[in-house]
């Protein structure tokens, strides 16, 4: 009986593994591993066969147009090759013997030693496939000689089998590719990019969503845009409180006592030097000074043989205690002391001052709720305080001063916002550069020595803002 099996009649059906045949002819033994061919489509798997039903089942469904009754030629490859080589290599070793000792094949009479002792070639190995069956493409359909094409396989993929959608959950549907860098434009690139302007005023307008930076250089803040208002950070890096002396502040001890020893001290003189400071030492104005002297039933600090100190007492350092003034605080408990007055109104002596870039150290705004003194050609605004006129100013007497002479020594920051400016207008008593006004605009300027606004030359008319005053001082360090 021929391994190759014809089947003149099967039929299959898109989409599925199961192939029926449709007369009578046997499908038994089929072994798993067959190999069928249905009217020239290309090879497919058998895996089993059902006698009773008649079918035989495919390892993979079957994809195409329906086979309706069409032949099938089916070849016992896999497991069944091992069943019929030795089946084969039985009848040869047999037809061998026979043919060794004279009487043909199928007929075995004498067989001689030698014969037995040097085998056909057949007897002594499992046969190949071409001593068994012969040329296997003989056999074979040609399309299973060679890589099929895609018509061969499934063919013309019609526009009604393609899906209406592909399932997105299921990334094996879908073609991968590497993400996309979309490389912004250079109109993007200028739009996004900050402009950075120097400004001399304050921002208030909306900027719209722009990307903005703008740079004050005389009050030393930067605004920053948001979508719909400024930002404005101020260039100050730390803070702190320092208590400055007047004349007739002192730092007294309680209940009477007095101190005998060693005492050093941070002070920064603001126009007597170190006089008033125990012992009456030489220091220069202005600056900060560490020193240490011995004293003899001492009460009081910031007078000494009736001179007055007058700048700023940092920390003190006794041979009981020491203690440093950076709290608003009139009981100094680590000294046994407080604040009082020689004469005069008693008030805090404490002020808060920022660092800036620039190492120095600024207060709080000093601007004064009431003024010291307003020449006759000289208004202050009744709405804004800050906002100064002044008309026609002759008399060099005839000017603008905020403090008492208790503050003239002492160094300040004056910002201005000048909106007109007719002539010369000097900020100081001494009528000197570089405390003059020449332009109108916000400008910035450094006194130490009384804040007496007057005219410079022969006259002055101006409208001014003072936007701020405060003490400046060097850092320490």
């Amino acid at each position: 009986m021929s391994a190759v099996r014809e089947f003149p009649s099967v039929s299959v059906s898109n989409n599925n593994n199961v192939i029926q045949i449709n007369t009578n002819d046997s499908n038994f033994s089929v072994v798993p591993g067959s190999v069928i061919f249905i009217a020239g489509d290309r090879p497919r798997v058998v895996i089993s066969g059902d006698t009773v039903n008649r079918t035989l089942t495919l390892s993979i469904a079957y994809i195409g147009d329906d086979i309706v009754e069409k032949s099938a030629t089916l070849i016992p490859l896999g497991q069944n090759d091992a069943l019929l080589s030795a089946i084969t290599s039985l009848t040869q070793a047999q037809n061998g013997l026979a043919e060794a000792y004279g009487d043909g094949p199928g007929t075995v009479g004498e067989i001689s030693f030698s014969m037995i002792v040097d085998p056909p070639v057949t007897a002594t190995q499992w046969p190949t496939w071409v001593q068994v069956q012969g040329d296997i493409n003989e056999v074979l359909p040609e399309t299973a000689t060679r890589f099929p094409t895609f018509p061969e396989i499934g063919g013309k993929v019609s526009v009604e089998q393609l899906p209406d959608d592909i399932d997105t959950d299921n990334k094996r549907t879908q073609a991968l590719s590497p993400p996309i860098k979309r490389e912004t434009s250079l109109t993007q690139r200028l739009s996004d990019y900050p402009t950075l302007k120097k400004t001399e005023v304050r921002p208030t307008e909306s900027p719209n969503n722009k990307r903005l930076i703008q740079f004050d250089d005389v009050r030393g803040e930067v605004h920053i845009a948001l979508t719909d208002k400024w930002f404005t950070i101020p260039t100050t890096i730390a803070s702190r409180s320092f208590p400055i002396f007047y004349r007739g502040l002192i730092l007294r001890f309680n209940n009477n006592s007095s101190y005998t020893g060693n005492i050093k001290m941070r002070v920064y003189p603001m126009g007597t030097g170190g006089l008033g400071l125990p012992n009456n030492p030489t220091l220069a104005n202005h600056q900060w000074h560490e020193y240490e002297t011995s004293v003899t039933n001492l009460y009081k600090i910031g007078e000494f043989n009736s001179e007055y100190f007058e700048g700023i007492i940092e920390y003190i350092e006794l041979d009981s205690g020491w203690h440093q003034f950076d709290v608003n605080q009139s009981d100094v408990g680590s000294l046994n002391a407080k604040f009082d007055t020689a004469f005069g109104t008693f008030r805090s002596p404490f002020r808060t001052f920022y660092q800036k870039t620039d190492g120095y150290w600024y207060s709080e705004d000093m601007f004064p709720e009431n003024l010291y003194s307003i020449g006759a050609s000289w208004t202050q605004d009744a709405n804004n305080p800050r906002l100064f006129t002044v008309t026609n100013a002759e008399d060099g007497n005839d000017g603008l001063r905020f403090f008492s002479d208790s503050f003239d020594d002492f160094q300040f920051e004056i910002v201005l916002d000048v909106t007109s400016l007719s002539f010369v207008m000097a900020l100081t008593i001494s009528n000197s550069d570089p405390n003059k006004v020449y332009l109108e605009g916000p400008a910035r300027f450094i006194t130490d020595e009384r804040i007496f606004f007057k005219r410079a030359g022969t006259r002055v008319s101006s409208t001014f803002t003072v936007e701020s005053i405060k003490m400046r001082i060097p850092h320490y360090g």
